[in-house]
């Protein structure tokens, strides 16, 4: 009942502030993404969504910003129908308060609102303080980020560029241009708190963090990061520390990553990453459904030990880039190939394209059945800012 009370408080309270002055600001985009997905029976999953974005900023004084992002999409296709408890799966809102509506679930397609900013912000000197859902991003490197134990996000999910949000209340004193003391406190779905402190500060050309803590009532946590240079490339790295708060449970666990980019004078980047990953299992036991339907955590990163990715990327024109990334997990031989091409429209309009591959050595469930251990996906999609 609190929970549908406080998203009923939010649409009156924007509906109030929209008529704003000079004091606020809107933007957003509209997308139209159209896929086709195969697996190895070779059955193709078609799918339309219609995306719109709206981020509202106002600005009620020198102090207090209010800040909203609202996502809502229209789903359609043979994926509703043929994938079970879909709308469940896409509907889930992993904060403490169901900011998330399904409120269309047909046959064929599926209409969802979600809420993934909704916060506070006030600043006061040195001091500022954030209440509401907010993006708590303390990752350093690309692909994985054991550090970001508020907000963990797949690289697969491409189409969503501003990563998921969590209910929280985060205290950062900014102690100097280069240094800051933080304290991030937030709720999940299950009502389990996770409390963090983060120490960052820079030296020597390097930014780096170390933190500690309490993640989700069941593991003490410790870790940090670094972001920096060397031999002319991005060089950066993260480490998180799990240790059971039960005594009864196994001792600690780690999760780290490396990231290495280059860019060339010809506007070629590569980019490296490696992940250790000390909750990977030996191999995929259910077949690259694993990836896909995972439950996304700092703990549970990707499905496998170790995992390796690179990509290439290219300006071929001030309008037309491209890009190639890999990634190759030892346990169960996985591999991923990832194309993109991406042309600009105008200044805010875009059409892409990106395909996903991926494949796995064949396992069985309990009862013999051969797990799906191959797919494809191709997608197209139009973007339009304002």
């Amino acid at each position: 009942m609190f929970k549908g009370s406080f998203f009923i408080w939010i649409f009156i309270l924007l509906s109030s502030i929209t008529y704003g002055q000079e004091n606020w600001m809107l933007k957003g985009y509209i997308k139209g993404l159209v896929s086709a997905q195969t697996v190895d029976d070779g059955e193709w999953l078609m799918e339309g969504t219609i995306h719109n974005r709206l981020d509202f900023n106002w600005y009620i004084s020198d102090h207090f910003t209010f800040t909203t992002g609202l996502r809502n999409k229209i789903i359609a296709g043979n994926t509703v129908s043929q994938i079970p408890d879909y709308s469940d799966y896409i509907g889930q809102d992993n904060g403490y308060f169901d900011l998330t509506w399904v409120w269309a679930d047909q046959n064929d397609w599926i209409g969802i609102s979600q809420f993934d900013r909704l916060m506070i912000d006030y600043t006061s000197g040195k001091l500022q303080v954030t209440v509401g859902r907010q993006r708590i991003n303390w990752g350093q490197t690309f692909v994985w980020n054991p550090n970001d134990l508020f907000n963990t996000y797949s690289y697969f999910d491409f189409d969503y560029e501003e990563k998921p949000g969590s209910d929280a209340v985060r205290l950062q004193y900014y102690l100097n241009e280069s240094s800051k003391l933080e304290l991030s406190t937030s709720l999940n779905s299950e009502s389990e708190v996770t409390s963090v402190m983060l120490y960052r500060f820079n030296t020597k050309g390097y930014d780096v963090q170390f933190l500690g803590g309490v993640y989700t009532q069941t593991d003490y946590v410790l870790g940090g990061g670094f972001s920096g240079s060397i031999a002319g490339g991005g060089f950066s790295g993260e480490l998180t520390y799990f240790h059971p708060m039960d005594s009864d449970d196994e001792g600690g666990t780690t999760t780290a990553t490396l990231h290495y980019d280059y860019t060339f004078k010809s506007s070629l980047n590569l980019q490296f990453e490696t992940l250790y990953n000390g909750f990977g299992a030996e191999d995929f036991s259910s077949g690259i459904g694993d990836l896909f339907f995972q439950d996304l955590s700092p703990k549970n990163l990707f499905p496998t030990k170790l995992a390796l990715f690179g990509s290439g990327s290219y300006q071929v024109s001030p309008l037309f880039w491209v890009m190639l990334a890999g990634m190759y997990g030892p346990e169960g031989n996985f591999w991923y190939v990832g194309p993109t091409l991406s042309y600009s429209i105008s200044d805010t309009m875009e059409l892409a394209g990106f395909g996903q591959y991926f494949s796995m050595d064949e396992v069985e469930d309990a009862s013999g059945v051969t797990m799906i251990n191959e797919g494809t996906a191709i997608y197209l999609r139009f973007k339009w800012s304002f």
